[in-house]
């Protein structure tokens, strides 16, 4: 495994993304195709928590996308985040708290990304 002291993804906080889960997809991946999956992150936090949905189907459907796409890039916390509140709308309970949860996330998440795409 690539060491993260020497590599441009330096430190990453753990409570929000795994550094580990960062150094092995470098290794497999290299850095230009990790900052390409990370940009895509952004992306998919931006589109789906961007949208006014109107369905509480619409808004677990979201959380879904992001649950694995988070989780395989380390950022733990948001996926765990996102598969609460699907499971908030699969179970048709209050919703608004699971997802202020699941905006904070990517709140914290966001900078991290653009942090890291802008080493890699």
């Amino acid at each position: 495994m690539m060491s993260l002291a020497a590599d441009p993804l330096g430190e990453v906080d753990p409570a929000i993304c795994d550094p580990e889960t960062l150094a092995d997809l470098a290794d497999l991946f290299g850095n230009e195709r990790l900052a390409h999956l990370l940009a895509s992150l952004d992306e998919e936090i931006v589109r789906r928590l961007g949208q006014a949905t109107t369905t509480s189907t619409d808004l677990g459907a979201h959380a879904h996308a992001l649950v694995s796409v988070s989780g395989t890039l380390g950022f733990m916390s948001l996926s765990r985040a996102c598969m609460a509140l699907e499971q908030a709308c699969l179970d048709r309970a209050s919703l608004e708290g699971d997802f202020q949860a699941v905006q904070a996330e990517a709140a914290r998440a966001r900078p991290v990304i653009a942090s890291l795409r802008g080493r890699l």
